[in-house]
This record gives C-alpha cells, structure tokens and sequence, in this order.
C-alpha cells in the first residue's frame, strides 16, 4: 500500500504531529515529504510481516510462562501524605476529592 501526503497528514494529525501547518499556510514540504517516507517504510515492513507463515501458531498472551509471585499486601497509612496529595486538588470536600457528577 502506497502513503500519500493526504494520508501523511490524517496519520500525522491522529499522532498530533506538527507539521508547521497554521491557517492559511501549507505543511513544509521537506518535513512533509519526511513523514511520506517514513510512513511508507512502516507499511512496506507490516507488509512484510504479513507476510509470515503463523499457519498452526498458538497465540502468545504475554511472554512470561510464570505467574509473578505475590507480594506482602501492607496497608500504609500516612496522614500527611493524603494531606500533601488534598492539598493539589482543585476541589475537595472534607478529606475527599470532588469530581464532576457523570450521571
């Protein structure tokens, strides 16, 4: 699959990447022309890798084979440390953050 500029732009507006772009005023080419390059080299190796024979290949989930053993679950009650943390709050009522309602 080939990139355009067109679709250089969509992708580089999803990731908000700056192309120096402002109203009125169009992308510097040679940055433009960069990112057509680079994007077209992801695609080509995607290609690639498609390519891949994973005909009877088992998914792998996560690359550890043994589960994490568990830590020691210690409550840690540090009043000036919740105070500390209240204190950046933009709201609060009482020792509580206040959030928006959502429903």
């Amino acid at each position: 699959m080939a990139i355009n500029e067109n679709d250089a732009r969509a992708v580089a507006n999803l990731a908000r990447l700056e192309l120096g772009e402002t109203a009125g005023q169009v992308a510097d080419p040679a940055r433009l022309k960069a990112l057509v390059d680079e994007f077209s080299k992801i695609v080509a190796y995607m290609d690639i890798l498609n390519g891949a024979p994973t005909e009877g290949v088992e998914p792998l989930y996560s690359p550890m084979t043994d589960p994490l053993p568990p830590r020691a679950d210690e409550p840690a009650r540090d009043g000036q440390k919740a105070d500390e943390l209240l204190g950046q709050a933009p709201e609060r009522v009482g020792r509580y953050f206040s959030v928006p309602r959502i429903f």
